[in-house]
């Protein structure tokens, strides 16, 4: 069983990040006077706001439709349909508007399938406390391979680099119908629709959670925590290729081996300093990464862009997965659920729709500003736009922390601050 929903998770990540990561570097090589010259100037960071309404609407209504009426893997299987013929559709746009539209639709059919291979994950698995971890690692593996695939195979074999075509996007569309066939062939995961809470039962939990105001504090501080994030997500692969550095996209997959590295420290981590300060590090994580970024761009060192992108599972590990234990620490047992979901609203979903306005504006300022031929791309002033924001999230955090917890929410493991 473990063989298999590792497979699920290696095919589930696998087709949008044989894309995902160069994205960016196909709508600038195609913004303004450049290349086919279908997308304006600060689209690459609006077109990240799909992602955050991905994780806002649709989770909700498929995660419904599980729970009550459809298999888990019946559903995997026409989301993943849907992320096909939606990679299918922004390969052959050649409009702005089209583009934006598919990669809505991508989006919405994405998010939920990962919740749904969750879903399955904990289902499925004997242990799920012990197994799920080390299957998820798959996923992440995934997102390597694909980096590997499009930055060192392709260019090997055929001579050419692919980052700045709409390549990726046919290869994720065949990734994307290969996992719909093989969701096919996963174990049955029926409803649990006698488990389900009535509407009012629903309300009840998220207004006693609103009384909870560190938690909601925290909940504030995640949303800004999360902003900064996009900048390097949609632009880090752009920068990489315009300074020339080797396998863009292979290099980032570096960050990818740093998540692994922390995810297998992290329960030690934990135990020894508490999830308050790893959170905090998450946060300052970020914000240094920025300034390395800003500062390899300005003395046009190598160095500082290499560590940027090594400290991924610091910025990630610490913010992302840690956020959850620290959101379910700060709630009582019956509130977890809703506290989670809670959590997903502000980080993936409000905190990254902020995060794509706030880079789509800087880089309309820094990069490529209207009418300004060739475009000057101040990539230092515009990685330092996403520091700034950390600092005053890391100033936030620290003061938000000092507020009392709640007398009913569960002490962190080891002891430490929570």
């Amino acid at each position: 069983m473990m063989a298999r929903i590792s497979a699920m998770m290696f095919l589930q990540y696998w087709p949008l990040g044989v894309w995902g990561v160069t994205i960016g570097t196909y709508i600038g090589a195609n913004t303004g006077e450049q290349g086919t010259g279908i997308f304006s100037p600060g689209f690459i960071g609006y077109s990240t706001a799909a992602s955050a309404i991905g994780s806002l609407f649709s989770p909700l209504v498929v995660g419904f439709l599980s729970d009550r009426y459809f298999a888990a893997q019946k559903l995997v299987c026409a989301t993943h349909v849907g992320c096909a013929i939606a990679a299918w559709g922004m390969y052959a746009s050649h409009s702005q508007a089209n583009f934006f539209l598919w990669i809505l639709v991508y989006f919405q059919c994405f998010v939920p399938a990962a919740t749904l291979t969750n879903k399955i994950g904990l289902k499925q698995l004997v242990n799920a406390d012990a197994e799920y971890p080390l299957v998820r690692f798959f996923g992440t593996i995934g997102w390597i391979a694909a980096g590997l695939f499009v930055g060192i195979l392709w260019p090997f074999v055929t001579g050419e680099s692919i980052e700045a075509t709409s390549t990726p996007l046919l290869l994720g569309a065949m990734g994307n119908v290969v996992m719909a066939l093989f969701a096919v062939t996963l174990p049955n995961t029926p409803p649990e629709s006698g488990n389900m809470p009535t509407r009012q039962q629903t309300w009840r939990q998220r207004s006693v959670l609103f009384t909870n105001f560190p938690l909601v504090a925290f909940l504030g501080i995640a949303i800004l925590a999360c902003v900064p994030s996009m900048a390097y997500n949609n632009f880090a692969n752009p920068f990489l290729n315009y300074y020339g550095y080797p396998a863009p996209a292979a290099l980032m997959t570096l960050g990818q081996v740093s998540d692994l590295i922390c995810l297998t420290a992290t329960p030690w981590l934990i135990s020894r300093f508490g999830l308050r300060s790893l959170f905090a590090t998450g946060v300052f994580a970020w914000t240094l990464r920025y300034l390395l970024l800003a500062m390899g761009s300005y003395f046009a060192l190598a160095w500082p862009v290499v560590a940027a992108i090594l400290i991924h599972g610091p910025c990630y590990v610490f913010v992302y997965v840690v956020g959850v234990m620290y959101t379910d620490h700060l709630t009582d047992k019956s509130h977890r659920g809703a506290a989670q979901g809670l959590f997903a609203l502000a980080s993936t979903g409000i905190g990254h729709l902020l995060g794509a306005i706030t880079v789509g504006v800087a880089q309309s300022v820094f990069l490529t500003p209207a009418g300004v031929e060739p475009p000057p791309y101040n990539w230092s002033g515009f990685w330092l736009v996403p520091a700034l924001i950390g600092c005053i999230v890391v100033v936030a955090f620290k003061l938000a922390s000092k507020l009392p917890r709640q007398p009913d929410a569960q002490q962190p493991a080891g002891g430490k601050d929570a």
